[in-house]
This record gives structure tokens, sequence and C-alpha cells, in this order.
């Protein structure tokens, strides 16, 4: 028996749901024609929550190509980058990322690389984004002149059928896991 026939066998005895991987799909929706922008979903992880006394730690960018009326026909490469911080970085930090000092050590982001990437966006998303914000105009100060959307508080997840806004549960209520806490991923 493969492994989709047993989640199928599970779920169809009404006592077990089974989450799936989070797969990214890269052409959500076939191109049509329609006016396009490019938009950047962004994520940061960090040493602790004030951006005037922590540091990113990790920062990743996916960039999207999405028509006026929100529809996403295309899913750009990844920009990830890791970053050692002034100071270790706190086991607590180490205990919900994952990442530890071995891990950024003489790693680096190049704030103008960051730019560059960047530039062409139309729009910045990030899942709050009054905490990712806060450090990346601080890092970067193109994201000062950027506007930006928080798919947090801007979507209404609870007329979705959602309990809760963490990024976790969202997946977990969609049938989905994934690794969390890892700016890639979130």
């Amino acid at each position: 028996m493969d492994l989709k026939d047993m989640a199928q066998r599970l779920e169809a005895s009404g006592d077990y749901r089974v989450l799936r991987r989070l797969v990214p799909r890269r052409q959500p929706h076939l191109a049509d024609g329609s006016a396009t922008r490019i938009g950047l979903f962004v994520d940061v992880e960090t040493t602790g929550l004030d951006p005037v006394q922590h540091e990113i730690i990790e920062l990743a960018m996916v960039p999207f190509t999405y028509a006026l009326d929100g529809r996403i026909f295309a899913v750009g490469g990844v920009f990830q980058r890791l970053r050692q911080p002034a100071q270790p970085i706190p086991p607590e930090i180490s205990a919900i990322t994952g990442i530890d000092d071995a891990m950024v050590a003489g790693q680096t982001i190049d704030p103008a690389e960051v730019a560059a990437f960047a530039a062409s966006a139309a729009l910045v998303i990030a899942h709050n984004a009054a905490f990712d914000r806060r450090f990346l105009e601080r890092f970067c100060p193109l994201f000062a002149r950027k506007p930006w959307a928080c798919s947090m508080a801007q979507v209404d997840w609870a007329a979705e059928g959602h309990e809760g806004l963490k990024l976790a549960y969202l997946a977990a209520g969609a049938g989905f896991f994934y690794d969390r806490h890892r700016a890639e991923n979130d």
C-alpha cells in the first residue's frame, strides 16, 4: 500500500485527518494577457522583537507576478540569506527558529543586493508586516518607499473558516504542514 492510499483510507474512516507537506506552486494561474505587476513576499527571522536592539539573522524574499485582480501568474526564485549578528543568538530564538550561531557564522546579507532584488516590486507582503517591515526598513531603506500589505491583519481569516492567524494554524486548517520559523518557508 502506498502512502497516498494509506492517507485516503485513514481520512475515509472519519477518525483521522492527514496533513500533507505544503509544496509551493510556481504557476498558480495561466497568464491571460492581463496587466501585471511584481509583488514580493518577505519574511525575516531575528534575534528578538525590537528592531533597534535586535538583528535580522535570516531573510527570504519571493517575487511573484500578479494581475490587478489578485490572481498570481508566476512565482519566482527565492532570495534567502543568513546573517551573523553582533551578539550570539539567544537560546530561545534558536529553539524557535532552529538557527544557531554555527549556521550563521561568517554569513552576511548585503543591503545593496537586497535593494536590487526588491527594486521592481510594486507591493511587499509579509505575514505580520508590522514586525517584518520595521526590521527591513531599518536594514534597507528601499523598503520604506514601498507599499506594504499584511497577510495576517488584512485577510479575514475567520470568514475563510480559520480559527487562528498564525501561519502554522492556517496551513493545518487547509490540510498542510511545513517547516516553520524559517524565513523561506514562512
